[in-house]
């Protein structure tokens, strides 16, 4: 996890947005959720550019005239 609170200094840090020390509490328990999310998700070898959901695409629907 000492990588993860790195990146997170580090983002914080290039933001150059001034964060209150509640700010920053609640964006880091935001950010550790989204890094174990994409831990989660993410295979080794995947490609980035490969979904890692299946997707639906509605079709339009039929024209009744």
């Amino acid at each position: 996890m000492a990588d993860h609170d790195a990146m997170f200094e580090a983002l914080i840090d290039a933001s150059g947005v001034p964060v209150s020390k509640e700010e920053k509490e609640d964006l880091r328990k935001t950010y550790g959720t989204l890094m174990k999310l994409a831990e989660r998700t993410r295979l080794p070898g995947r490609s980035w550019e490969v979904r890692t959901l299946p997707h639906y695409t509605p079709r339009a629907p039929a024209d009744d005239r």
